[in-house]
């Protein structure tokens, strides 16, 4: 069971997400504030660590960063705060070199006051209790606070790593995926294509993104099935379809494994009146 409700801004969007089911090993493009409100709150794996979201506790993942989220065996679902933030914007905010990590690490500390901060802007846009200006700038204010949390000084000479994809070879994959989203890729010959055994592209290809080559082109069908879900006339059969997708149940799978919620509930949310900035 699981339930969404949007907010978007210039900063990106909110979700508003009770779930209890695992979600799979994943990426996007987007960098992802996750903070526990209600429930049962799983263990969160980032690039590999794990961590538990708590009430004084939130997760920070980095855009294109592995990560899971699995629950206990029980029907009690959790209820999250999930910030999406555009790197270009934060880029932008916070003066950050592009492919510059945001978070540092995988979890950071809230105060009691910061943890109001995000409860009170739970409330108010759980009950749509605001304007569009309103909400659009306390959230960005919230997102700016919460990011001041993760990065004590974004002007620290310390910098994170960038994430720059350099070698031509793996350039030349992600292109080969890109064009290939209503497809099947052979990851066999995806390796040959570009001039390397399977095991020396799996190493390289992770060297240079953080991801395995089969999670990057899951990422990059999620991205497109996100957009679809949101803003394609079609139906979801048809969406599928387009995506590759044999039936529409294997979809709704992929789908939910991903985001949380069904495609159905995501393009619910996701409709104009619902949580919208302009």
């Amino acid at each position: 069971m699981a339930s969404i409700k949007l907010f978007r801004g210039e900063f990106g969007h909110v979700s508003l997400l009770s779930a209890a089911s695992n979600l799979v090993t994943h990426a996007h493009p987007e960098a992802h504030i996750v903070i526990w409100l209600d429930g049962q709150a799983g263990e969160i794996t980032v690039s590999g660590q794990s961590v538990t979201p708590g009430p004084l506790c939130a997760v920070g993942v980095n855009s294109f960063e592995p990560h899971s989220h699995s629950f206990s065996d029980t029907d009690e679902p959790g209820l999250f705060l999930a910030f999406y933030i555009d790197p270009q914007w934060a880029g932008r905010r916070f003066g950050l070199k592009a492919g510059s990590k945001i978070f540092p690490r995988p979890t950071f500390s809230l105060d009691e006051w910061l943890r109001n901060c995000v409860i009170r802007a739970f409330e108010r846009l759980e009950a749509n209790d605001c304007d569009d200006a309103v909400a659009a700038y306390e959230v960005s204010r919230l997102v700016d606070r919460l990011v001041g949390a993760a990065r004590p000084s974004v002007h620290d000479k310390t910098r994170s790593r960038t994430l720059s994809v350099t070698d031509f070879r793996v350039r030349r994959a992600i292109e080969l995926m890109q064009a290939n989203l209503s497809g099947r890729v052979n990851f066999d010959e995806l390796a040959r294509s570009v001039g390397l055994s399977r095991p020396h592209f799996f190493a390289l290809f992770k060297e240079h993104t953080r991801l395995t080559p089969n999670v990057y082109w899951n990422t990059l069908r999620m991205e497109a099935a996100l957009k679809a879900v949101k803003s394609s006339p079609d139906s979801l059969t048809e969406v599928a379809c387009e995506l590759g997708f044999t039936t529409q149940g294997n979809f709704t799978r992929f789908f939910r494994d991903h985001a949380g919620v069904s495609p159905t509930l995501y393009r619910e949310a996701a409709r104009p009146d619902v949580f919208q900035t302009h």
